[in-house]
């Protein structure tokens, strides 16, 4: 209670008392724009607003798209249209215009920016968010284990409750189909994790792997030929171009995402995350203690927060040839009807789109808790170490 109080007294300080003489600069850089990385955009930004960063025509400038110099803080507001060797260029970029933070959006990103930061002799700190498995992209070891200016959050999936959801449509299903990215880092894990699912429930596990966009028709027309009663798909943080396509040689046979809002995109079924604006929120809590000199990010884990949300697409499933079952819709949270908008989605009230309505003052309670819960003691890290050199 003594800390908590004490981090709450930090953050009730101006501003100003805590930073340096030079306004901070800040590289917002992200992967690319869609709906729901628009929420997270959101979610920095509201964040940033709420404690003062930025006043209503600062983030003005911002929704145009330039980047803003203002009072309390610089934001370099950057994003590589979903291509690579533009990620790996705004990353030069943002180290070359001397940011403080590199706030970076999506696995791709942040894993740039790790391995550009990993060379340098004093690197700015890195603070992450939209990252499927940090352990596997190379920006950290384990939530504790990690180079001492590394920060951020991690897209929390329970897998338990996304690959029992199959079951809840059609509880006699022998053959699941898992579409991978090849490319991804966590594709080894997120397989691994199917194949100890398909053990312990006794399922047979068909795996297609695409290692392009125009791969992933090929793929699917692969799971369907090899009779899969159900289609999973890997979770991602880039386009959804190939949704179409697996879509298109699904007839039949329903499609499943561990993204929510992928029923946005034409899937059947969304089982899992849907905390795009969430994950921006947690990151620049992060941003904002450390700022304000409120946390130590060398002992400082790595944020994962628990959500699972269930939407059913009776449009998509239209186009499939499926009947959606009584059970399967009396789970959903979220179901997209014939005369429903599929964008709808992102406006249900279990999707956050905003900061949740309270006080200043229970705002930075609130937030400074949840710092807290994040703090590495010595004992965490001394267990994780241990843990790690058992695996080598």
């Amino acid at each position: 209670m003594r800390t908590i109080t004490l981090l709450l007294l930090t953050l009730l300080l101006p501003v100003a008392a805590l930073a340096n003489d030079d306004v901070p600069t800040i590289a917002f850089l992200r992967y690319g724009v869609t709906t729901h990385y628009k929420l997270t955009d959101k979610g920095v930004l509201d964040t940033l607003q709420a404690y003062g960063y930025l006043s209503e025509d600062e983030r003005a400038t911002l929704d145009g798209g330039s980047d803003m110099h203002g009072e309390k803080i610089n934001l370099l507001y950057r994003d590589a249209g979903f291509d690579f060797s533009a990620a790996s260029l705004m990353i030069e970029d943002a180290l070359d215009e001397g940011a403080d933070i590199l706030l970076t959006v999506s696995t791709e990103v942040g894993s740039l920016a790790a391995q550009a930061l990993s060379d340098l002799e004093d690197p700015p700190a890195l603070i992450f968010a939209i990252v499927t498995s940090p352990y596997d992209s190379g920006i950290a070891q384990s939530t504790c284990i990690k180079p001492d200016y590394v920060g951020g959050t991690e897209m929390h999936f329970d897998w338990e409750k996304a690959w029992q959801v199959p079951f809840v449509q059609d509880p006699d299903l022998e053959t699941i189909g898992f579409l991978i990215d090849a490319n991804s880092p966590v594709a080894e894990r997120y397989t691994s994790y199917m194949e100890g699912f398909a053990d312990k429930i006794g399922f047979s596990l068909e795996v297609a792997a695409a290692t392009s966009a125009t791969d992933v028709a090929l793929a699917a027309e692969e799971l369907m030929s090899a009779g899969v009663d159900a289609i999973l798909i890997m979770p991602r943080t880039s386009l959804a171009v190939g949704i179409p396509a697996i879509m298109q040689s699904a007839i039949g046979v329903p499609v499943y995402s561990p993204l929510v809002t992928d029923v946005a995109e034409g899937v059947t079924i969304g089982s899992g995350f849907e905390g795009w604006y969430r994950e921006g929120f947690n990151a620049a809590r992060i941003v904002i203690g450390h700022l304000r000199g409120q946390i130590d990010l060398a002992k400082t884990g790595i944020a994962s927060t628990p959500g699972h949300v269930v939407a059913v697409n009776l449009q998509a499933a239209a186009m499939q040839e499926l009947e959606i079952s009584q059970a399967m819709l009396e789970s959903a949270e979220i179901v997209i009807d014939a005369d429903s908008d599929p964008a709808e989605v992102y406006r249900h009230p279990s999707v956050m789109t905003s900061l949740p309505e309270m006080s200043d003052e229970e705002r930075m309670a609130e937030d400074s808790a949840f710092l807290q819960s994040l703090q590495c003691s010595d004992e965490m890290i001394a267990e994780q170490q241990a843990a790690l050199a058992s695996q080598e």
